[in-house]
């Protein structure tokens, strides 16, 4: 029996209203749990509890499905049972500076400590410049100053004396000190001594010279008292910043007792303070030492820590999802400054990155974006390896070295890596780096489909109703649901299964609803969704357009009526970034004596790929087996996809390939107002394909331009029936009687169709394939036995001379 069309309810999904078990989705409760995924969610629990090192967590699937959404929510649940995790801080290690010292402080006692330090600077600014004040400390510099004044007066005296036994009077002034000659008892001035005689005037100069021979020799220790002076001074000021330093620093020792690492570090700071203070002793001594910034400054960026991870006891364990994975914004960075054109940094530059955050905790990170850059996988392995992340930026191609100033302590790593990508950044990881499969161990693969049931159309219906209350979109009405259900049959390409990628139809809801504001109507309606499906498709129809219009206009050339020897329409689908749909394509095949065998035209001109080739090559096994049986099978034929031009793979228009190939052999004319996609095997039998409703809808879209007869329709593989979801055109045609679907399971079911034969006619073109086959063998077998004949001539034949 001929095979008949299907009819229009077998070309899409069958759902009713009544068969809904609810009159409306504002009954429904509000549901965020992800609908089926039962698989990852196992995986996922299990990832999440396990402990041991090298647990980490691959999750793998399709963008859209939910993937991180799913992940978080998993995860902040689980986190929040989970005890808090430490702070860190770095602080500066007065020993080298390059290296400062890494901390690890309790649950939000980072923050603290960052305010007490300031405050602490902010009060020894106070403190300090007080203790100077005080009486005590003046009258012991004061002493300081007399034992040194002390010295040096008791050594003039002496000379003064031994000068005015000698009758002469010493001066002194700030920066001088001079004798001069007592005549008369009074001293002589300069012009009374030029007046004296040449002889009393060397005796003079020469006594004058014995005076300060004396006074050089009498103030010869005066280097050593003032040494001495400025050591003990020195000592004084050491001991009296140390006396209104450590009850400051004291109160921080005892408000943060118990902790070893903040303990060692106040201790050290205590002596260092000391320096730091006597270093700018000038500044102390002003009365606008409480103003001075510079100063203020420099005690905070040498005292204060530098907070780089600070956690809040009431969230549990940290939870991060780096958005944009950079270098810096994973593994931190260390920030410079230019001061007068000297770039410098200290331990204050240190910034934590995602993974210092997440330390403790869990931290989700798309695989994708990871790789965009080459060295953030090497790194992310290094810190998981090794437990310990370190500042360590990457040396970049074509630089000799790199100077970061600082190499900071590293901090101790316990985190769960969550790699969220699609299947094909998973097995490339798999096959190409064995450190992956010790560091991720748990494969959370999520499902592109589930089962169309009852409960999973009340729990979507539920993830629509609350999905929109949260956007605020109107309500969506019970038709207007049952058309995102067969939007998401259509994206899972079949009619008894929905799609996981629910952020494509939560989309469409969202376009549904703006125009639904624009026709100011109360619920969101099957007419709201279908019109924004139109006009989705419509902003991405330009290619297909300008594609059918040159079709239309017979520069590429397909029939869609009347019957043709070796010609017949295939089907194709053309994927244009996120954009899909079918065309119809000519195959057109020759056949003529000789041994070639079938040559595809498009993989001889390097325009067809390896799937296509071997569908072309399974043609050969199928007339051998089927209809060559008793002799060899001899012939030449070429098969061509006419007027494509760019690369041509799979295997879905071999189903075709052969029905044209039969025709050219039997010279049985193809009716050219039906289209074809299947591919086969050896036997014959019909196979499934990709792509059936976009292929279906391209036909449908020329015949539709050139107006509906009746005759028009396609011929898809039975195993596709199932995956027919098909536009609400195509199935009203169709309902019409205008446009028809046939589903075959076998080449001769096809035939029966393309060539409009019945089954006593089909044999008759079984026995003329045969016949015909038989034939090109003969005449291929006459013409080698001649050329066997005549080649001993040939070779007897004299030799031709030039």
């Amino acid at each position: 029996m001929n095979p008949k069309p299907l009819s229009a309810h077998q070309l899409t999904t069958a759902i009713d209203e009544s068969e809904l078990p609810f009159k409306s989705l504002a009954e429904l409760d509000a549901n965020v749990d992800f609908l089926g995924q039962t698989r990852a969610k196992h995986a996922l629990a299990f990832g999440l509890e396990a402990k041991r090192r090298g647990y980490n967590l691959f999750v793998m699937g399709d963008s859209g499905t939910g993937r991180i959404s799913m992940v978080m929510r998993h995860i902040e649940a689980k986190a929040q049972l989970q005890k808090a995790q430490p702070d860190w801080i770095y602080v500066n290690n007065f020993d080298e500076s390059r290296e400062p010292w890494v901390v690890q402080l309790p649950t939000s006692f980072g923050k603290k400590l960052v305010s007490d330090c300031q405050k602490m600077v902010g009060r020894l600014l106070v403190t300090i410049p007080a203790a100077f004040e005080n009486p005590s400390y003046q009258r012991k510099k004061q002493a300081i100053d007399k034992r040194f004044n002390s010295r040096f007066e008791y050594a003039i005296e002496q000379v003064e004396k031994e000068a005015n036994q000698q009758g002469f009077a010493l001066y002194q002034d700030a920066s001088n000190i001079s004798f001069s000659p007592i005549i008369d008892g009074k001293p002589v001035d300069d012009i009374t001594f030029t007046s004296l005689p040449l002889e009393q005037r060397d005796q003079i100069n020469q006594a004058i010279d014995l005076l300060e021979d004396k006074l050089t020799e009498a103030l010869l220790e005066m280097p050593q008292w003032k040494r001495e002076s400025y050591e003990a001074l020195q000592e004084l000021n050491s001991q009296t910043i140390q006396a209104a330093s450590a009850p400051v620093v004291a109160e921080l020792q005892d408000k943060y007792r118990g902790l070893t690492g903040t303990q060692i570090y106040f201790k050290e700071m205590l002596g260092h303070l000391v320096k730091i203070m006597l270093e700018n002793f000038n500044l102390i001594e002003s009365p606008e030492l409480k103003n001075d910034q510079g100063l203020r400054e420099l005690l905070q960026q040498t005292f204060v820590p530098n907070l780089l991870v600070s956690n809040n006891p009431a969230l549990g364990a940290p939870v991060v999802y780096e958005a944009h994975p950079t270098f810096s914004n994973l593994f931190g960075r260390v920030e410079y400054v230019n001061e007068g054109g000297a770039i410098t940094t200290s331990y204050q530059g240190i910034r934590s990155g995602a993974i210092h955050r997440a330390n403790g905790g869990y931290l989700v990170l798309e695989a994708e974006k990871i790789f965009e850059d080459p060295y953030i996988w090497g790194q992310l392995k290094q810190a998981l390896l090794t437990q310990e992340l370190k500042f360590e930026p990457p040396m970049m191609e074509g630089q000799t070295a790199v100077t970061i100033g600082l190499s900071p302590h590293g901090v101790p790593l316990d985190v769960k890596i969550i790699l969220v990508g699609s299947r094909q950044y998973y097995y490339l990881l798999q096959e190409n780096d064995p450190e992956f499969s010790e560091l991720f161990r748990v494969l959370v693969d999520f499902d592109e489909h589930l089962e169309k049931s009852v409960d999973s159309l009340v729990h979507m219906a539920q993830l629509v109703h609350t999905h929109g209350e949260s956007e605020g979109f109107a309500e969506v009405s019970l038709n207007g649901f049952i058309e995102l259900v067969k939007f998401s049959c259509r994206l899972s390409g079949h009619q008894f299964q929905l799609s996981t990628r629910f952020g494509e139809v939560f989309e469409l809801l969202g376009e549904a609803d703006v125009l639904r504001f624009e026709q100011d109507a109360p619920k969101i309606t099957e007419q709201h969704i279908l019109e924004a499906l139109n006009q989705r498709e419509f902003r991405h129809s330009r290619i297909r357009s300008e594609m059918l219009q040159e079709v239309l206009e017979g520069q590429i050339i397909i029939h869609t009526d009347g019957d043709i020897i070796g010609s017949i329409n295939g089907l194709t689908v053309w994927e244009i970034g996120s954009t899909d749909f079918g065309t119809p394509a000519r195959i057109t095949a020759t056949v003529f004596p000789g041994n070639k065998g079938i040559v595809d035209i498009e993989r001889e001109s390097e325009l067809g790929l390896s799937i296509h080739s071997k569908g072309v090559l399974i043609l050969s096994g199928y007339l051998a087996n089927r209809f060559a049986r008793e002799f060899t099978l001899t012939l030449s034929a070429n098969i061509v996809m006419e007027q494509s031009y760019g690369l041509i793979d799979g295997d879905s228009a071999s189903l075709a390939e052969l029905c044209a190939l039969i025709s050219a052999i039997t010279e049985k004319p193809i009716t050219q107002s039906l289209a074809v996609t299947g591919s086969i095997n050896q036997f014959g039998e019909v196979q499934a394909i990709g792509g059936v409703n976009e292929k279906i809808e391209g036909f449908f879209e020329l015949c539709k331009a050139r107006g509906l007869t009746g005759k028009q329709g396609v011929v898809v593989p039975l195993a596709n029936q199932k995956h027919l979801m098909l536009k609400q055109e195509v199935i009203n045609a169709v309902e019409a009687g205008q446009f028809h679907v046939y589903t075959v399971s076998n080449v001769d079911q096809a035939l029966q169709i393309l060539l409009g034969l019945s089954a006593a006619e089909l044999s008759e073109l079984h026995q003329s394939l045969t016949d015909r086959l038989k034939s090109l063998h003969d005449i291929c077998e006459d013409v080698e036995e001649n050329d066997e004949e005549e080649q001993p001539a040939a070779l007897n034949s004299p030799p031709i001379k030039s």
